[in-house]
């Protein structure tokens, strides 16, 4: 991670800043009220066991605001993206839209430290901490494996099933 902060120093990080605060302004983080809504339904507490409120949407959104240079922390991963906070927002803030851009701005500038991918194809999935709650939640029911392929690549394989069974066998469809 460190590399990449590195890398990203000077003109190619104030590019990323200039490009994450027009992520910012466009999913409306600028009319934050401060009002606690987002905090109050965040189901982190649920996932993770606790409230960390350097974890949670308006603490992302303090911090990107006051520090943009500081993207290089696990806290910013935490999120599930699950829309919560979005639909009780007063003021129309997309935090959801915000954080599924920003991580794939960061993935896309090499800040893959925090980062799932697929193990198929290799695009970005979700944040590593998210994995882990599925695994060890899916683990015990048998279906970890569908965390490791993306929607795409799984659409991929049941498309080429169903040709091979309706054709004899005989075609593969690329993906």
């Amino acid at each position: 991670m460190q590399t990449a902060l590195r890398k990203a120093k000077g003109t190619g990080m104030s590019v990323l800043m200039r490009e994450i605060e027009a992520l910012m302004e466009a999913n409306h983080l600028n009319l934050c009220l401060e009002c606690g809504k987002c905090s109050a339904v965040c189901p982190m507490v649920n996932f993770y066991g606790e409230y960390v409120h350097n974890r949670c949407a308006r603490s992302v959104v303090e911090r990107l605001s006051f520090d943009p240079e500081d993207i290089d922390d696990e806290a910013l991963w935490y999120c599930w993206a699950c829309k919560e906070c979005t639909f009780f927002c007063p003021s129309g803030v997309d935090f959801q839209n915000f954080m599924t851009g920003f991580r794939q701005l960061l993935v896309s500038r090499g800040y893959i430290e925090y980062a799932h991918f697929c193990g198929a194809c290799g695009s970005y999935m979700m944040p590593r901490r998210q994995l882990e709650y599925l695994e060890a939640t899916l683990h015990s029911k048998g279906n970890a494996e569908l965390l490791y392929e993306c929607p795409n690549c799984k659409k991929g394989k049941y498309i080429n099933t169903l040709f091979k069974l309706a054709r004899g066998g005989g075609y593969v469809v690329p993906h």
